[in-house]
């Protein structure tokens, strides 16, 4: 073909007949919209904000992400398209634009974070800690779950940084106005004292016996008050470390190892704690030239001043022997005598010299008290770790597993390996049998979700336990919710009826009794008559939990002014009660007390995230953000 080309161009006849069909193509292009490969190439951003862009390979990244974290949540396959029926793609689309607008505007701040920030942030994460020690295998683990590389992660971490630095520097350290804790000081601390009585259900007559009629439109009124739950019959199959838990001894030395590694941790006591101060080195050329000043003379405070360090720049702070999460360091702090300088070591961020400042002794409980708690706990480690034991639940495992593959059911493929299934004959999606009480489902709640996002005959994946056990479950059976008909739930029908009316007739006959009052009759009287002496109560807050007040009394208490009666339902729901408001005291506000409160706290919190969101409104609205519908449906493989 390109042959036929040079010969057609090689006459001004055939340049001609070219030309004009390059030119048609070319206006065909740009009415079909490919007019973008003159322009440089196509774009494939999804949004723009300033000049800060968000490509349609990170938006779909980030979506796929989250969907499936939805969909190990709610244990079940959710499309794309259920997803967005829920909104997930304009929630995660929108905090990426917020992200992107707080980025544009700390780089126009000019805001930096250096890699050491960055390193240490990731290092003392509590998501990547085991044992208060930084896990490696467990961050690279969450990174591949996450679909993110290493570098990629440290980018996406150094942002995030960035962006906090801006958030605290917008509302790090806001405190909710004293005015305002003031005001609530006063709804929260007031008190009132009480006249109270309680009109005796027996002074309304009680209500006719209702027709049929009567009880079935009743019933159809509140039909959604007596429909049943969703209840699901499931075999649950389990092999767990603990059925080996005979086979697995311990020695002293290994409790006693148990029992030092706990106290270390903070169990059983408060452990022992260092204080270390740490001067960084570019080589360890530097850092072994500076032991040797040190060792004829130097003192560690003319180091510091050398390098132009204060002691906040070194001070690494009272840690325990689990908190120092390099093992370089923490082998140094916990072996030097107080005062002593350690030879070079490599740390992750260089080499360093490490003094230790002081020494805070532990007060473990000792170890025969606590020994039965050491020995469970121990063993419970060991059954998880024993290779043993993971042999043997291996074995299991794989016995049950074939008789999966070979179409056993999970009743068939229990006896086979020699443990018994659980049979729960009826459970609801929170776990509660028919009697509403707790059912004891190996694996919890994860489990029951499981379960509930499961269906009759599907072949489900085997539950993994963060204590070594194996789950596996069947749906034999659901019920689905329904409207329980007339005839099942006739008596509890005609209780409630006969509550409603009865409760009814008391809220009118106490309304009546205020109306009195409030003519000329006196609250004493009106007690007299009712054969009811009043109850006094006295210092009862809005926050009071008082059991023959209840929720509505206490509320009621604080609706009306002081001298001024007024009624409430008693706690069963019929009965009504009168009471009296006698006098109110308020405690001086302590304005100094109230700033450390943990309500002050949250008031403050609520009020820096209202102005955080109008400040990310605002940067969105300076910036400008423009969003390409169409390659937002093409990225999620949706027609426009």
């Amino acid at each position: 073909m390109m042959s036929a080309i040079r010969s057609a161009a090689a006459n001004w006849l055939g340049r001609v007949v070219l030309t004009v069909i390059m030119g048609l193509l070319i206006v065909s292009f740009a009415i079909w919209g490919i007019g973008d490969i003159f322009r440089g190439g196509s774009t494939r951003n999804v949004a723009t904000v300033g000049k800060e862009v968000i490509s349609a390979d990170a938006y779909r990244t980030a979506f796929n992400t989250e969907l499936q974290n939805l969909q190990r949540r709610v244990r079940r396959p959710v499309t794309t398209a259920e997803a967005r029926a829920f909104g997930l793609d304009r929630e995660i689309l929108n905090r990426m634009i917020d992200e992107a607008a707080l980025s544009s505007k700390a780089n126009r701040l000019g805001l930096a974070l250096d890699e050491a920030g960055v390193s240490r942030s990731v290092l003392e994460a509590d998501i990547f800690q085991t044992g208060g020690r930084f896990d490696r295998e467990r961050y690279l683990s969450l990174l591949q779950q996450s679909g993110l590389s290493e570098p990629a992660f440290l980018r996406q971490q150094g942002e995030f940084l960035l962006r906090q630095q801006l958030v605290q520097g917008l509302v790090g350290g806001l405190a909710a106005p004293s005015t305002f804790n003031a005001a609530l000081h006063q709804y929260r601390e007031e008190e009132r004292s009480l006249d109270v009585v309680m009109i005796p259900t027996a002074k309304v007559p009680e209500p006719a016996a209702p027709a049929v009629d009567v009880l079935r439109t009743f019933h159809d009124e509140r039909k959604a008050e007596f429909r049943t739950v969703e209840t699901r019959q499931a075999t649950i199959l389990t092999v767990s470390p603990q059925i080996f838990a005979t086979s697995v001894t311990l020695s002293e030395a290994e409790l006693r190892a148990f029992y030092e590694q706990a106290v270390s941790a903070g169990r059983f006591g408060a452990p022992e704690r260092r204080r270390a101060q740490r001067v960084l080195f570019d080589t360890e050329a530097a850092a072994k030239a500076a032991a040797d000043r040190l060792a004829g003379g130097l003192t560690f405070e003319a180091l510091m001043a050398e390098k132009n360090l204060k002691e906040a720049d070194v001070d690494l702070g009272l840690q325990t022997r689990a908190q120092v999460v390099d093992a370089a360091s923490r082998d140094a702090i916990f072996s030097l005598a107080e005062g002593g300088v350690s030879a070079p070591i490599r740390d992750p961020f260089g080499f360093v010299l490490i003094r230790l400042v002081k020494i805070e002794p532990g007060q473990a409980t000792p170890f025969e008290q606590v020994r039965p708690q050491v020995e469970f706990d121990a063993r419970s480690q060991k059954l998880v770790t024993d290779p043993g034991v993971k042999r043997q639940v291996d074995d299991l495992v794989k016995k049950i597993e074939d008789q999966r593959i070979a179409g056993k059911s999970l009743t068939e493929a229990g006896q086979i390996a020699g443990i018994s299934p659980l049979v729960i004959e009826a459970m609801d999606r929170n776990g509660n049998g028919p009697n509403g009480q707790r059912l004891n489902v190996p694996g919890g709640t994860e489990t029951v979700n499981a379960i509930f996002g499961s269906d009759i005959g599907l072949d489900n994946e085997a539950l993994h336990l963060r204590d070594g056990s194996h789950v596996w479950f069947e749906v034999n059976k659901v019920d689905p919710a329904r409207d329980k008909a007339f005839e099942e739930v006739e008596a509890d029908i005609r209780a409630r009826y006969l509550a409603d009316q009865k409760s009814k007739a008391m809220g009118e006959f106490a309304t009546a009794l205020v109306k009195r009052i409030e003519a000329g009759e006196s609250f004493t009287a009106i007690a007299a008559e009712l054969g009811v002496p009043p109850q006094t109560f006295s210092a009862i807050r809005r926050t009071s939990n008082d059991p023959v007040l209840g929720r509505n009394g206490v509320e009621r208490a604080f609706a009306g002014e002081i001298g001024k009666v007024v009624t409430a339902q008693a706690p069963d729901g019929v009965g009504r009660m009168l009471i009296l408001p006698k006098n109110s005291t308020l405690l001086p506000y302590d304005a100094t007390a109230d700033a450390n409160s943990a309500v002050s706290k949250q008031i403050a919190q609520g009020m820096a995230d209202d102005i955080f969101r109008q400040y990310v409104a605002a940067l969105r609205k300076e910036a400008g953000v423009s969003i390409n519908e169409a390659l937002l449906n093409q990225t999620l493989g949706q027609a426009n």
